[in-house]
Order: structure tokens, then C-alpha cells, then sequence
């Protein structure tokens, strides 16, 4: 009897199942949403998955390293951050760069270094210690054109290439042993090759020379050892180098 009375009542639930198609279509359609919101999130995680972050090889010399700072605090670093608030995703920075390099230290070094990639950005500080070490403007202009050639080797085929120039270490409390004006008037000589040295290349150039000026009257600016920038002047320059260099 429990047996009868259970198969009419399945009977009875299963015909009014079927004299309600729209539990069938709204089934369909809800199937189909889960569906397609499937498909159009494996679509985006494959999208995301292809893009690939921009690569940047900075090269130079105490002024690259961030010497007295961070790593985080050096510009090439914040350069990254930079980017990254204006949208554009950049992998970490590799540098090539040493305290107390000249050119022909930093070209020995890239000869020297195994390199696995190509770089989309590529950046070139360089000359202050030829300039401390009195080495000639000549000497200065012949590496720059080696370095040009290296550069050229490790940038993609769409990559971009910028010059920054060279600091003026006479604007520091270390400069004050030294002569503040033959140092600038020589810093000045070794941007103006840097400038020449740009245009003749079709590069970017970029003057982060006056924000370093504003260091004897602004000592927030250096780092401990009063001669290199702080963290807070890497972020000016940061800023500088992609309003010029990507705006």
C-alpha cells in the first residue's frame, strides 16, 4: 500500500513538472550564464596570462646602484613604481652598475656579463667619475659610441633607449672641499657631449642635473654620505625620467 500510495504521488510531481515549462527554460538559461561566465573568465585568465611585463637594464655608476640608499629607493626602482601608478607594468630592473665606474669600467662589465634577454627600456648614466678622474671629454665621446653599439645588442627591436645626464657632485656638502665652479663647468662639458651624443642617436635625453643643484640648500635631498642622493631626490628623478621618457 506504501508503495502505491508513493508512486501516484511521483507521478503527480513529475506531470506537474512538465506542465511548467518554464522551470525547464529558466534551468537552460541559467545553465547557459554559468556557462558563457565560464568561458569569458578562461578567455580573460588566458589574456592575462599572455601579456608580459615590460624588462628595463639600467646601466652606470654609483648614481644607478643608488649608493647610500635601498635598493627600493634607487631610481631605476622607483622608476618601476612610477610606471606601475601610471598603468604600465614593468618587470624588476636589472642594473648593471658599480660605485666608481667610469665608461670603460661599465663597458667592460657588459662584455663581461652573460645576458639572457633583451630589454624594452634601456637607460645609460654615466660620466661623473670620468669628469672626478679627469679623463678627457675624447676618451668620454669614444666609449659612448662602444656603449652605443652594446646598447643597440641588448634592446629589443622595438626598444627604446634614453640618456640621463650626469649630476653635479660640486652641490654637496663633499663639494665644498673642491672647487664648486670648475666642477660645474666640467660636469657641463660632459653633458653637452651627452646631449650631442643623444640627438646624433635619435635618443631621449633627460636633465636630472638642476634637481641634484637643489641639494646644497636642501639636505633632505642626500644621502648620509652627503655626496649621493637620497631616496626622496631618486624619486624626483624617477618622475622626471618617465615624464620624458614614456609620457
Amino acid at each position: 500500500m506504501d508503495i502505491f500510495i508513493r508512486s501516484i504521488l511521483v507521478s503527480i510531481f513529475l506531470l506537474s513538472l512538465s506542465c511548467n515549462p518554464q522551470n525547464t527554460a529558466e534551468n537552460d538559461i541559467n545553465y547557459s550564464i554559468i556557462e558563457n561566465e565560464n568561458f569569458e573568465s578562461n578567455e580573460i585568465d588566458l589574456i592575462n596570462s599572455s601579456i608580459s611585463k615590460f624588462s628595463f637594464l639600467a646601466l652606470g655608476d654609483s648614481y644607478t646602484i643608488g649608493e647610500g640608499v635601498n635598493e627600493n629607493e634607487r631610481w631605476p626602482n622607483q622608476f618601476v613604481e612610477v610606471a606601475y601608478e601610471n598603468g604600465l607594468d614593468f618587470e624588476k630592473p636589472e642594473i648593471i652598475a658599480e660605485t666608481g665606474w667610469k665608461t670603460y669600467d661599465l663597458l667592460n662589465a657588459i662584455s663581461q656579463t652573460n645576458f639572457t634577454q633583451k630589454y624594452d627600456y634601456v637607460s645609460l648614466l654615466i660620466g661623473v667619475n670620468n669628469q672626478f678622474n679627469s679623463r678627457s671629454i675624447d676618451e668620454f665621446e669614444e666609449d659612448l659610441n662602444k656603449l652605443m653599439d652594446k646598447m643597440n645588442s641588448l634592446k629589443t627591436s622595438n626598444g627604446n633607449i634614453i640618456i640621463v645626464s650626469i649630476p653635479d657632485w660640486g652641490y654637496t656638502p663633499f663639494g665644498n672641499s673642491y672647487n664648486r665652479e670648475v666642477i660645474s663647468s666640467e660636469i657641463n662639458l660632459f653633458n653637452n657631449s651627452l646631449i650631442n651624443f643623444a640627438n646624433s642617436n635619435g635618443l631621449k635625453y633627460v636633465d636630472v642635473t638642476e634637481i641634484s643643484r637643489r641639494a646644497l640648500n636642501e639636505s633632505n635631498l642626500l644621502a648620509s654620505d652627503n655626496l649621493h642622493p637620497s631616496g626622496l631626490m631618486y624619486l624626483e628623478w624617477a618622475k622626471k625620467i618617465y615624464e620624458t621618457w614614456i609620457d
